[in-house]
């Protein structure tokens, strides 16, 4: 296995064969990533949010737990996890958000949310597709009096890994979330994704245009 280093607020891109594991992994405290992924031989065919609570029966999922294609079937199986919690609530963060909210309600007044760097780094393998919901990985959130969401701090520890299992031949994307705020504090830091041997980790921020 190796390691990438995914930078802060950027995104990341890889194939993964059916069998073959990969694991995201935070390699400082609290640090939130997003996650998405599409079956390699038909990309109309991608990780969906909604029928993976609906066929796990949870809004949380951790090990055991699959993710499920927008077809319901099986993407990718979580089989170890340090931390236990991951969210399938939110979508991922936009440009929309972070910049034109009103000053103190997440204005962060900079461009390129996780949306814009997934999207982008997924060009590596010709996917001009919609980037779907993700799967929010060490966030932790509660739904309060089954009404509000309620975003808490995320609880991982520095070196927390969660691995997945592909179920398919599949092309992943991972990004460190751009969003600072109660999830992942005010300070971003990196994430890290460990892959097979030899697999090559396409990264791209729209923050620098930086494209390897």
């Amino acid at each position: 296995m190796e390691t990438a280093r995914i930078p802060p607020k950027s995104g990341a891109a890889f194939a993964v064969k059916a069998g073959e594991s990969f694991a995201v992994i935070t390699p400082e405290p609290r640090q939130v990533a997003d996650l998405v992924a599409f079956d390699r031989s038909d990309p109309s065919e991608a990780f969906a949010q909604s029928y993976t609570r609906d066929l796990n029966g949870k809004l949380r999922i951790t090990t055991g737990d699959v993710l499920y294609t927008t077809r319901g079937n099986e993407l990718l199986t979580i089989t170890d996890d340090d931390c236990g919690v991951h969210d399938i609530l939110f979508g991922p963060c936009t440009e929309w958000m972070l910049t034109d909210r009103p000053t103190g309600e997440g204005r962060q007044d900079e461009p390129g949310g996780c949306r814009e760097n997934l999207a982008l780094a997924l060009e590596a393998y010709g996917l001009d597709v919609p980037v779907p919901d993700t799967f929010n990985v060490f966030q932790q959130s509660t739904v309060t009096d089954q009404v509000y969401f309620d975003v808490r701090e995320s609880p991982a520890d520095a070196g927390d890994a969660v691995r997945l299992r592909a179920e398919r031949d599949v092309v992943v994307a991972v990004s460190a979330c751009s969003a600072k705020g109660v999830a992942s504090g005010t300070t971003l830091t990196p994430i890290d994704v460990q892959v097979p041997a030899n697999t090559t980790v396409h990264r791209a921020s729209v923050h620098d245009d930086r494209q390897d």
